[in-house]
């Protein structure tokens, strides 16, 4: 078995390999969460045992496709007293931070999952490693389970065969917890989650310059959840991906459009919110939350003036909201007609949009 990726090449564990794995398993950066160096006997054995693995546990041996150079051992092999298989790999430092254990662990994730005929597989790490807990998130893999293991606390990863991930949109032109509490619209995208967990909801009020007294109302509305919220400063984190990541709703209030989408473009911000969007996060927002989110935008400048800007282009067109006012209509229609292309979504503020997978599936009557 020997397969090749852009950089890599991925074969089956030999036992000319050793003294490769014995200088792999005595790095103390590669050990670093894994328990420690072993002794060469440990070693040895388990070297022995990944050798000798019975089918389909598989143990692969990753070089650079131009040099040859080895770079790390990844592994699909049976999991703790689960009739699971796991996902392990471990990378000499050198070869950090440029991505290849992202591509090679893509493929063997493949492999595994077609070849190997394996309908799921799990990858369990310490919750410290956040660097690995990123890469799993990135692979795809949603975390199922916390737990004590090895006198470290341990994340558990799961990614399932065929699993859809439905990308959603919810566009509000008004309503929501910012006007109405208890709200039918914020109960209708709480439903859209299908998880068991307590949800993970994060608020962005960017658009109002991250005025307090609309972060207060969010988290009013949204006690029974997990409520966080993300201002602009905290866009500079570098745990602000993994922070995103972790949600299952991001709701963006409304304000000023081209404000908002200045700061998300000053850091990075909108490339977080994509990738979200695309592993299944939903994205909901209401007035300049919910224009965001569409190819172009025309709305308020600073100076209360209409104009366009680009948009994250997720979704096809443009959207209006506050339809019912009558500057902001004539002002929209003026601009339309230079557009005529272009997809346009209008809604008064008692209405909303779904969108699944960039398509429109419901136009809601909010209250």
């Amino acid at each position: 078995m020997k397969f090749k990726t852009n950089n890599c090449v991925i074969e089956r564990l030999q036992p000319h390999h050793y003294k490769d794995i014995h200088t792999l398993y005595s790095n103390t950066q590669v050990r670093t969460y894994l328990g420690g160096v072993p002794d060469d006997s440990y070693i040895e054995a388990s070297f022995k045992g990944m050798v000798e693995a019975p089918f389909p546990n598989t143990y692969f041996y990753i070089t650079l496709r131009t040099t040859g150079e080895f770079i790390g051992l990844v592994s699909i092999d049976e999991y703790h007293d689960k009739d699971l298989y796991e996902l392990s790999y471990q990378f000499l430092p050198q070869y950090w931070g440029r991505g290849l254990a992202f591509e090679v662990l893509t493929e063997v994730i493949e492999e595994g999952m077609n070849c190997l005929n394996i309908p799921s597989i799990v990858a369990e790490t310490q919750t410290a490693n956040k660097a690995s807990c990123l890469l799993l998130e990135k692979l795809g893999m949603q975390k199922v389970q916390v737990l004590e293991r090895f006198g470290h606390e341990q994340a558990v990863y799961e990614l399932r065969k065929n699993k859809e991930i439905s990308r959603q949109i919810i566009a509000l032109s008004g309503g929501g917890f910012s006007q109405h509490f208890p709200s039918f619209i914020d109960d209708y995208i709480l439903r859209q989650c299908k998880s068991n967990e307590r949800l993970n909801i994060c608020f962005i009020p960017t658009a109002s310059n991250d005025a307090q007294g609309y972060i207060d109302r969010f988290y009013s509305a949204f006690q029974h959840c997990e409520a966080t919220h993300i201002l602009q400063n905290d866009m500079r984190d570098k745990n602000i991906r993994e922070r995103i990541l972790a949600q299952h709703i991001i709701y963006v209030g409304g304000g000023n459009t081209s404000f908002l989408l200045e700061k998300w473009r000053q850091y990075c911000f909108d490339d977080v919110l994509k990738e979200a969007y695309q592993n299944g996060v939903i994205l909901a927002g209401i007035s300049a939350g919910a224009m965001c989110w569409f190819e172009k935008c025309f709305s308020e400048n600073k100076d209360n003036i209409y104009e366009e800007c680009d948009g994250l282009g997720i979704l096809p067109g443009a959207f209006c909201p506050h339809y019912e006012d009558d500057e902001r209509k004539q002002a929209f229609n003026n601009w339309k007609e230079s557009q005529p292309t272009l997809p346009t979504y209008t809604l008064i503020d008692t209405e909303t949009l779904h969108f699944k997978d960039e398509k429109l599936v419901a136009k809601i009557q909010t209250y």
